[in-house]
């Protein structure tokens, strides 16, 4: 139990880092946004080519994928119903809240304690759904997102903002390369790729704890209490009622990767929409809060239970 704790350690320390830093002003939101920017444009992209190019498509489990898939899409329906009609928010902002709780902090939090704790098949499991999430569910809260906007979307010039999409143009690029079988193995691209991707999780969860210092006022209200409650506790029921009853997959055990994915805190994803799309992001941010502190928790149960 305490070398599960001891091995997370590194991950608050650094949330904890960046949150201090932020505190005594040292950085402040401008840092934060340029950390994230990075992120978004060159390491992520490069975790997700290296991946992409280097995957085992044969070993993704569809009912492991599928069941997330419709884990996602029923939690963030509720959400979007729930702070639409009982909060009375905004539609723009009920979008992005559904984006909250169906993605996860994933690529800079649970995808490097994956790989501490598991093999490579849960890996990738967490891979597959992060790929997923890339295409699938950016571009659906995205084409929502423009509609609410603009009422008119032209369909064309969404589908080439779509695949300009750093997250989306580097797994199109990394198909590229496994389709034709180039092989980046100790090469200077992998080598270029990896070290990107090593930069993925300490920035990432640096900038977090940045980003969570300026927003430490009223923290937990009905508002972000009820998301990371939907988040770290009604997710992962309601991703084993569905894989129970469509695949006969309701113990944690069968479906490890969904499993622990369906843990993990909001996605931080939703701050970079918020600034697109002119939405207030101060309880988003406070949700990300709470779930993010709160996970430490839920990601412990997983891996003790899954790990037995």
């Amino acid at each position: 139990m305490f070398a599960i704790f001891l091995g997370l350690t590194p991950f608050i320390f650094v949330t904890l880092l960046g949150f201090l830093f932020g505190r005594f002003k040292i950085f402040d939101l401008s840092h934060a946004k340029i950390l994230n920017l990075f992120l978004y444009y060159v390491a992520v992209p490069a975790l997700i080519i290296k991946f992409v190019a280097q995957s085992e498509i044969g070993h993704i489990d569809l009912k492991q994928i599928t069941s997330y898939f419709l884990m996602q899409s029923t939690c963030g329906i509720f959400t979007f119903l729930l702070v639409s009609n009982y909060f009375k928010r905004p539609v723009k902002e009920s979008i992005i809240w559904a984006l909250t709780v169906a993605l996860s902090n994933h690529v800079t939090l649970l995808l490097p304690i994956t790989q501490i704790y598991f093999g490579d098949d849960v890996v990738t499991q967490v891979t597959s759904i992060i790929l997923m999430d890339g295409v699938i569910l950016l571009s659906l809260i995205a084409f929502f997102l423009e509609l609410a906007t603009k009422r008119n979307v032209q369909f064309i010039i969404f589908i080439k903002n779509i695949i300009l999409n750093p997250m989306i143009l580097s797994i199109l690029i990394g198909v590229f390369l496994f389709i034709f079988n180039f092989n980046i193995n100790d090469t200077p691209v992998e080598y270029t790729l990896s070290t990107l991707a090593l930069c993925v999780s300490p920035v990432g969860l640096f900038a977090i704890g940045i980003i969570l210092s300026f927003h430490t006022d009223n923290v937990i209200n009905k508002l972000t209490a009820s998301i990371s409650i939907l988040k770290l506790i009604v997710s992962p029921l309601v991703l084993l009622l569905v894989g129970y009853v469509i695949f006969d997959a309701g113990n944690p055990q069968v479906i490890p990767g969904a499993f622990f994915v369906s843990v993990a805190p909001c996605g931080v994803t939703s701050i970079v929409l918020c600034s697109a799309y002119n939405v207030n992001p101060q309880n988003i941010i406070k949700a990300i809060f709470i779930s993010t502190f709160a996970s430490i928790g839920t990601i412990f149960f997983a891996i003790k239970y899954l790990t037995m």
